[in-house]
């Protein structure tokens, strides 16, 4: 296993992590679309890396993780359970007394205010209350199409960490091999954080956070892979959870983001607890087929 595992990880972390040194060593901002536009590199690296390693290392057909889209229940569970997971989290940091849940638009104008002054932020709270509904709602409702388009991005990822190497960690069982996959994963996107995406006032703390978050996480998304049977379906996740990203910008007023946001904390606690739920409803279908029997 490691003989072919560890060139693919060594391939993969070289790809993604030197392209974060070469834009740091530039020293320019990366933030709002520049970032997203710098981090396409790195987001595609398992997928390009995989296609290399099967053509000249394990000679292999490339992208049979690629399954085809399937429109069945568990890819809607991705889809629509991706903005549930981000609204969830909203409610965990509230409930934590991270931050306090508010739907007003004052969590985001007072963000605002900070980056674009008391004017502006003014402008956009008028603009926001003025709405049918409240604006957290509608960044939802947008997301969830948006994240559709991001979803072919994604899939680049996916391909690597839910497709090749939870393959490739097979004998480790099907819970080992989901939470080793989730915990390489969540250390390969550390770089992302110093790259500016997701916490860049605290890239420290941020990227701790993240790399914590992240292993429940790609549980989830392992398990989501698995009952659609295509990448596919973490892709979709995936999509969405980028379109909503800031979401602690929208319904959460004050707090840390490293608490608050999706991807730290809040998002960390929120993806244990389901973990925890997914496990229950395992068990429950391994034990109704025996007892059949």
């Amino acid at each position: 296993m490691l003989s072919r595992t560890l060139p693919w990880l060594a391939g993969v972390f070289l790809w993604s992590w030197g392209w974060a040194a070469l834009i740091a060593s530039t020293g320019r901002p990366t933030v709002g679309i520049v970032f997203v536009a710098l981090a396409l590199p790195y987001i595609l690296g398992p997928a390009a890396v995989s296609a290399l390693w099967r053509r000249f290392w394990v000679r292999e057909a490339a992208f049979e993780d690629l399954n085809e889209l399937k429109l069945g229940n568990p890819t809607l569970v991705a889809w629509l359970g991706a903005m549930g997971f981000v609204w969830a989290s909203a409610v965990v940091a509230h409930a934590l007394g991270w931050g306090s849940f508010d739907l007003s638009g004052h969590a985001i104008a007072d963000r605002m205010t900070l980056v674009q002054g008391p004017e502006k932020a003014t402008e956009a709270l008028t603009a926001m209350q003025a709405g049918p509904l409240p604006y957290a709602v509608i960044a939802s409702i947008q997301a969830l199409l948006v994240g559709l388009l991001y979803a072919p991005v994604r899939v680049g990822e996916e391909l690597g960490w839910r497709g090749v190497l939870v393959r490739e960690l097979a004998p480790l069982g099907p819970w080992g091999s989901a939470v080793l996959s989730a915990v390489l994963w969540g250390i390969w996107r550390v770089p992302l954080v110093w790259m500016g995406g997701y916490f860049p006032d605290a890239p420290l703390a941020g990227a701790v956070a993240m790399v914590a978050a992240s292993v429940p996480q790609g549980v989830l998304l392992v398990w989501l892979s698995r009952r659609a049977d295509t990448v596919w379906a973490a892709a979709i996740a995936q999509g969405v959870l980028t379109a909503i990203g800031p979401f602690h910008e929208l319904a959460i007023r004050g707090g840390n983001p490293v608490l608050t946001s999706p991807m730290g904390a809040a998002g960390g606690v929120t993806a244990l607890l389901l973990v925890g739920v997914v496990v229950w409803v395992e068990r429950g279908r391994a034990v109704r087929p025996a007892a059949a029997s």
